[in-house]
């Protein structure tokens, strides 16, 4: 239960301190000759683990990091590319190749690519020292304690068509629906995360840029 616990508060602490969160950004590329629109959001999934101790708990509830990019030509606008990170257990398969986009009352079929699981360790050390006196000497130990934990990065990448914008941008939320595996995986977009992304979609160059 003590490994478990460390790596659900690893978890935690993956969405604190990135200040570029919900900020659109606009680049121009000259060798494309396009402006790509860039923004990235990070959202909690409805489920939690496999064998959750507490299955309500925030730290126990996937995290998922979206980075959205789409382009802008003089004569086309290319609809967006998405690339993902699921921070998830030890447990957790590959993110499987078919899933689903919900917006509204609508369910249409979504496809991933690139998929990959890489398992993260990380290894944090704590040194501790004491001492011990005598009559004739002062006698200094150092102690060295090792500790690991282990997660899953799965990552992978999908595509929204024009048609989803549209219907997103007219939406009051929206679902991503992944299967790691059996288990499902389901990022809600809504509030404050949905406004952020619908000004990603409405977002321009400045004219004569």
């Amino acid at each position: 239960m003590f490994k478990k616990l460390i790596i659900l508060s690893f978890l935690f602490f993956v969405t604190i301190g990135c200040s570029t969160f919900g900020k659109v950004k606009i680049t121009k590329d000259s060798f494309k000759n396009v402006h790509a629109v860039n923004m990235k959001l990070q959202i909690r999934s409805q489920e939690s683990f496999p064998n959750a101790i507490f299955a309500d708990s925030i730290l126990e509830k996937y995290v998922a990091t979206l980075d959205f990019t789409r382009e802008i030509a003089a004569d086309k606008v290319v609809p967006t590319v998405t690339r993902f990170t699921i921070y998830a257990t030890e447990q957790n398969a590959p993110i499987e190749r078919s899933g689903f986009l919900k917006v509204g009352e609508k369910t249409n079929p979504l496809a991933f690519g690139n998929t990959a699981s890489q398992s993260i360790t990380k290894v944090t050390s704590t040194v501790s020292s004491s001492s011990t006196n005598t009559s004739s000497s002062n006698t200094l130990k150092t102690n060295v304690s090792t500790k690991s934990h282990t997660h899953k990065e799965l990552t992978g990448t999908f595509l929204l068509k024009k048609e989803d914008e549209e219907d997103i941008l007219k939406s009051n939320e929206f679902f991503i629906r992944l299967y790691s595996g059996a288990e499902a995986i389901t990022i809600p977009v809504a509030g404050e995360d949905l406004e952020k992304f619908k000004e990603y979609l409405n977002a321009k160059p400045e004219a004569g840029n």
